[in-house]
């Protein structure tokens, strides 16, 4: 079937269903559409899981990739690595992956892997409208998720990070008097007592001092964090959590109400330009392509955001962070190899 015929019987599929809307399932839950509904998603799907990759980290599914290159280059989400990277192209086995680029106001990874001849994504070079049903092709025939794009490109913020602790003003240094409930300190084990003495090597003498370091890191951002419990000396690596949402005092119902249907990624904001889509994705989709009713990827799928808001980089912005990183690359390649 040729992905015009395809298109038209998705289309009409749909446009039945919007017809009857009160009486089916939210849109963005793909395994609760009907059966019709589900075979047109798979038919447009099809193509565009192709070049769909699955990633791993340490053998766990971390994120999906998408094929930019036949020669084997893969890019995917840089936040979501971390340990041995595998990649798992539909239809093959396990490779090793190495990461070759990373563009990091985008969240980008470029990956490498010892591959020819596989089948490069096919990007659109036009933003649908709003309103346009969009697909996230899985690498198992059915979409990972299915949904509607409700707003254009636009850039999304960092809202400011917080560590989620107060001091003891009582005490020298940076001791902790609370930790707050559901915060990045509390996910990281951190408890009250605890002195907090650096935070990424920085010396971290008093409470003005750990105030204006975490103002200098975003929502979503990883920091290095060392303290004393007794008399012992311990590291952790924190993800700062978001300020409004951590010292509000309504932040379990915030969070709560944000997350309904799922996990949301840790870096889900500080994106220079993205669209919004309200599709039900989980943080190891994104990473691949989001696809419109031709096949045609309009965009990466970059964050899940909120209880209907997930992020995709605009497809001309990917091709143009792509294109950069692999002249970077083969440009430090050929050095090499001349020296």
């Amino acid at each position: 079937m040729t992905r015009f015929h395809i298109s038209f019987a998705a289309q009409s599929v749909l446009s039945l269903v919007l017809l009857a809307a009160p009486a089916v399932a939210p849109a963005t839950d793909y395994q609760h559409l009907p059966a019709k509904v589900k075979a047109a998603f798979r038919e447009v799907a099809a193509t565009p899981a192709k070049s769909t990759v699955q990633v791993y980290c340490d053998h766990y599914r971390s994120a999906l990739g998408v094929v930019v290159d036949k020669s084997g280059y893969i890019v995917t989400k840089a936040s979501e690595l971390d340990g041995a990277i595998e990649c798992q192209v539909t239809g093959g086995k396990k490779q090793e992956a190495k990461i070759v680029g990373r563009d990091e106001l985008l969240d980008l990874a470029l990956l490498k892997i010892d591959a020819q001849d596989l089948p490069e994504i096919a990007w659109s070079d036009d933003t649908p409208p709003v309103g346009s049903w969009l697909v996230s092709p899985g690498t198992e025939g059915n979409p990972v998720a299915v949904g509607i794009l409700s707003v254009g490109p636009r850039r999304i913020r960092h809202p400011p990070g917080a560590l989620g602790v107060k001091l003891d003003s009582d005490e020298p240094g940076a001791k902790i008097e609370q930790v707050f409930r559901r915060s990045a300190a509390e996910k990281a084990g951190l408890r009250a007592g605890d002195l907090i003495l650096k935070i990424n090597g920085k010396e971290i003498p008093s409470f003005e001092v750990l105030s204006k370091t975490i103002q200098e890191y975003h929502a979503g951002d990883k920091v290095d964090l060392v303290y004393r419990r007794g008399s012992e000396e311990k590291a952790v690596t924190i993800t700062l959590g978001v300020y409004a949402q951590t010292f509000s005092e309504g932040n379990d119902r915030a969070e709560f109400q944000n997350s309904l249907g799922g996990d949301l990624s840790e870096r889900r904001a500080g994106f220079v330009s993205a669209i919004q889509h309200d599709s039900m994705l989980r943080p190891v989709d994104c990473g691949g392509p989001l696809v419109d009713l031709d096949g045609k990827a309009v965009g990466l799928n970059i964050a899940r955001a909120g209880r209907v808001e997930s992020f995709a980089l605009p497809a001309a912005v990917v091709r143009e962070a792509v294109k950069k990183l692999m002249e970077t690359h083969l440009t430090a390649a050929s050095t090499a190899v001349e020296r």
